[in-house]
């Protein structure tokens, strides 16, 4: 590899590196917020069974974090195959006629500045080879992207494990204890889960890390006590002797 793409190399790693931090970071969001939400309505049905609380809690963590990753992998799938459909019958009309393309190409680099014989330069050029002409044809003018070479099982892996990792802070108190010490603690920590995750993912985002961090831990205090009062009402109407 030339020492002049080097850095182009290692900013196209990096840029890959924070897209899989981005999706790890928002599964664990997801695994946080979603179960903390559960465990706390299902507290205010049963404020003193902190192991059903828990069993609860982990059954619907597991079941969700397989829904995300199944899902994550189907619209991955489903997406790279609309997108090749796509490209495909572009690749058709573009073989029926060439010189349209050549034609949209030339107005295009027009647009963007380009003096019309230096754009038509450019066109000559690039029509030199087919393949050229039609990726420059499908990216500038139709403005498909190109299909990336992911790995969708990766990809719900990660969201998979995340999302598990993210349900375990509000899960684990009533785990160990009950009552509204679990409670308390759950929220407490999740919350302080979310202010560091909330902290990365702005970072991670080019935002105010401190920002997106208190976003991060205001919601996650508003979901559980939100979805206590849900389950208080459910205890009191509906499980009340």
């Amino acid at each position: 590899m030339s020492k002049n793409l080097a850095p182009i190399e290692q900013v196209k790693s990096r840029i890959e590196l924070k897209g899989r931090a981005r999706e790890f970071v928002f599964g664990m969001q997801d695994g946080l917020i979603s179960i903390l939400g559960l465990v706390a309505g299902v507290y205010g049905a049963y404020p003193n069974q902190g192991f059903i609380v828990a069993v609860i809690g982990i059954t619907g963590a597991f079941a969700a974090a397989i829904s995300m990753a199944v899902g994550s992998l189907l619209s991955s799938e489903a997406e790279r195959d609309l997108l090749l459909a796509e490209i495909n019958q572009a690749y058709e009309h573009f073989k029926k006629e060439p010189y349209l393309a050549q034609e949209s190409l030339l107005e295009e680099f027009m647009n963007a500045g380009l003096d019309k014989p230096t754009a038509y330069k450019a066109v000559k050029v690039i029509s030199s080879n087919e393949t050229v002409l039609f990726e420059n044809f499908k990216d500038s003018v139709l403005g498909l992207p190109s299909v990336e070479d992911e790995n969708p099982y990766l990809n719900a892996t990660v969201m998979f494990f995340a999302f598990v990792l993210g349900a375990l802070f509000p899960v684990t108190p009533f785990l160990i204890s009950s009552g509204s010490m679990a409670y308390y603690t759950a929220i407490g920590i999740t919350g302080i889960a979310l202010f560091s995750l909330g902290f990365l993912k702005g970072y991670l985002s080019n935002q105010s890390p401190l920002k997106s961090a208190s976003k991060f831990f205001i919601i996650a205090v508003f979901a559980g006590f939100v979805s206590e009062g849900v389950g208080n009402l459910v205890s009191q109407y509906y499980l009340s002797p």
